[in-house]
């Protein structure tokens, strides 16, 4: 057992730590807003669906650019510019609700907008991480509790802005946002990186070459395609939260937005013991990510048989858990196994398949949810997830490293 706090020794990271928890909150408090303010509006949740998938449509088509720069160019500058993007989206949700323009269209507008940046921002954390820890032997503690802090703030956030929005107003949870911007802005002030650490870009970016390089990098390293492969279908069916429990809801339990606010910070809640687990024990091999993945899966389906509030609640708080163990477990193993010159461009595909297959969950989802009801979102999500599983491992089963 490892102590769970230990890469906080680290002067680097222990900044940006810090500076991403505050930021973190926010970004969640927004995350719940927005799903309920346009459900709200139009009634409808495919149109939620279509708002997610509005947001993760980017990172289909910048992400693996944006990879192949973050090997060549300061990825301090480049997080700094996502961050300002994203506050200023936030910054101008908060004025459309506030002066009462709230509207469907807008709110896709602003969406779309808001991905271009999530784009920038995911890979550039990701990849960051490495170069924040001294020792790599710490990595998947620092890996790990990146992840509880998410986690935390996915419990802190929702929470937050399920009062926010009954007593004050959805708006002030945009406003919330933009400003926790500030505090990724000033960590990154302090910071200091090493000196073989710091990229000066000479020479030609050919941008096609290096994408396909890190494609070729990765299919050619089997323990890198078969994680990110278990990710795919995991991020994909998974964590549909915003259209599978706004659903329920709204329209099973009839319920208001602290209901919402209290279903999805039960997903942190599970999310953050998760990520814990982690911490303390390490990352798990690839036979164990199987079986935590075909469990999620199955927990997932589970919950289609139930209305009741205080059961959801412990089912998803079980989902959580397992998504968590899953993803940064695949997150480490993933990192360890990756030259530095590649980090880059790989973190970038993780990103991708992270980020670019949520569109497809959300209106898989929803097509579902709006024809059979919100219960059915539950099911269909966890049997496709479990059938693809085991589609995965049949494709590696010569290859499997079981341990």
């Amino acid at each position: 057992m490892k102590n769970p706090f230990l890469s906080l020794k680290y002067r680097n990271f222990r900044i940006y730590w810090v500076g991403m928890n505050v930021s973190l909150i926010g970004s969640w408090m927004q995350t719940i807003a927005l799903p309920w303010l346009t459900l709200t509006i139009t009634g409808d949740p495919f149109k939620v669906s279509l708002v997610a998938v509005s947001q993760f449509i980017p990172p289909l088509f910048l992400t693996l650019f944006y990879g192949a720069l973050l090997d060549k160019f300061n990825k301090k500058l480049l997080l700094s510019i996502a961050q300002i993007g994203m506050a200023s989206v936030a910054a101008l949700f908060t004025i459309m609700v506030f002066s009462g323009q709230e509207n469907f269209n807008l709110i896709l507008i602003l969406s779309l907008i808001h991905g271009i940046f999530m784009s920038f921002d995911a890979p550039s954390r990701q990849s960051m991480i490495y170069d924040l820890i001294d020792n790599k032997c710490d990595l998947p503690n620092a890996i790990a509790l990146n992840s509880m802090s998410f986690n935390v703030a996915r419990i802190l956030g929702p929470s937050i802005a399920g009062f926010i929005m009954a007593v004050f107003g959805v708006g002030w949870c945009f406003l919330i946002n933009a400003i926790s911007f500030f505090a990724v802005l000033i960590s990154l002030k302090f910071i200091k990186f090493r000196p073989d650490v710091i990229i000066n870009h000479t020479g030609k970016l050919e941008i096609w070459r290096s994408i396909k390089d890190g494609f070729l990098y990765v299919l050619n390293k089997k323990i890198l395609l078969e994680g990110l492969c278990i990710l795919l279908i995991v991020a994909t069916f998974i964590p549909n939260y915003n259209v599978t429990i706004s659903a329920f809801v709204k329209f099973v339990l009839e319920g208001d937005e602290t209901i919402f606010g209290y279903l999805i910070s039960s997903v942190g809640v599970g999310a953050f013991f998760g990520a814990l687990f982690v911490a303390v024990f390490g990352k798990l091999g690839s036979y164990w990510i199987y079986a935590v993945s075909f469990f999620t899966a199955i927990i997932l389906s589970f919950m289609s048989l139930f209305e009741n509030f205080y059961i959801i609640c412990f089912l998803v708080i079980l989902t959580g858990f397992g998504f968590v163990i899953v993803t940064a477990s695949t997150n480490s193993m993933i990192q360890l196994n990756t030259k530095n010159e590649f980090r880059g461009r790989v973190m970038s595909i993780y990103t991708f398949v992270f980020q670019g297959s949520t569109p497809f969950g959300a209106m898989f989802a929803g097509y579902f949810i709006e024809r059979y009801g919100a219960k059915f979102g539950f099911f269909i999500s966890g049997a496709a997830a479990f059938l693809l599983l085991l589609m995965i491992i049949f494709c590696f089963k010569n290859k499997m490293r079981r341990k």
